[in-house]
């Protein structure tokens, strides 16, 4: 891509401890991202992508970008509990929104934008999500170009523990779980969010599940002696995940 081509810009809010993103970047991706694993499923050359850091305060200049994804967070946007630059990275949500540029959130990404855009997050009063989950399209979903080419009932990677309370007026429903009642929204033209993980693998899933194998099974995922069976429950969604990421670039990116 030549210089005067405008990239994809990738705001990285997974945290602002940089101890969990060695761990992560250790355990995860062998060293390398989660900016690099979510470069790689959209498909994408590094020429085309820039990711920042969110947590360090300092946002670019949107002229140079066609689009914007947000990714998945450790943290909680939950009022009250929101650090200093969750709330800057908020502000910068709401100029994407006003300057109508085409923005994925992904799971932290659609709790911060929703929370940026006056919604409200809570923890999910049925506890952590966290499968190989099936999510069903609504109506409007059946009809909504980032799902074009989908089953009204398809299976994805689902990491969660909040949820949005409730939608504003004017947002739209794409897909609901059980486990999920807001798993993807569409907020006017430009904006879709997903609760789940289009990105995801099962070898991730599986090394989330390794990171976090206490909290697991304090929560009642596994019985001593079968957290292998956790392992395998978890089921390839990476056509669907593609799909959904090629919808994206293909209809909402110009």
């Amino acid at each position: 891509m030549s210089k005067d081509k405008k990239k994809i810009l990738f705001v990285d809010i997974l945290t602002d401890d940089p101890k969990f993103r060695r761990f992560e970047s250790r355990v995860l991706y062998g060293g390398s991202s989660y900016a690099e694993s979510v470069r790689r499923a959209l498909g994408v050359k590094k020429e085309e992508f820039l990711s920042i850091d969110a947590s360090r305060g300092v946002f670019p200049d949107l002229s140079r970008f066609k689009a914007v994804i947000l990714g998945g967070s450790i943290e909680d946007p939950i009022r009250g509990k929101e650090k200093k630059w969750m709330k800057e990275t908020y502000v910068f949500i709401r100029k994407i929104a006003r300057e109508k540029i085409p923005m994925l959130g992904i799971c932290g990404g659609l709790q911060f934008t929703v929370r940026a855009l006056g919604g409200i997050i809570i923890l999910n009063p049925k506890g952590r999500n966290f499968r190989t989950n099936k999510t069903t399209l609504t109506s409007a979903g059946m009809r909504d170009p980032l799902f074009r080419g989908l089953p009204p009932t398809f299976s994805v990677q689902s990491s969660h523990k909040c949820i949005v309370q409730r939608l504003k007026p004017g947002w739209k429903l794409l897909a609901s779980s059980p486990y999920s009642p807001f798993d993807a929204i569409a907020i006017g033209g430009a904006i879709r969010l997903l609760e789940f993980h289009p990105e995801m693998r099962v070898s991730e899933m599986r090394g989330i599940a390794r990171m976090r194998k206490a909290a697991l099974k304090e929560e009642g995922y596994f019985r001593a002696g079968d957290f292998g069976k956790l392992l395998l429950s978890f089921k390839e969604t990476g056509r669907n995940g593609k799909k959904i990421l090629n919808n994206f670039l293909g209809s909402f990116v110009r």
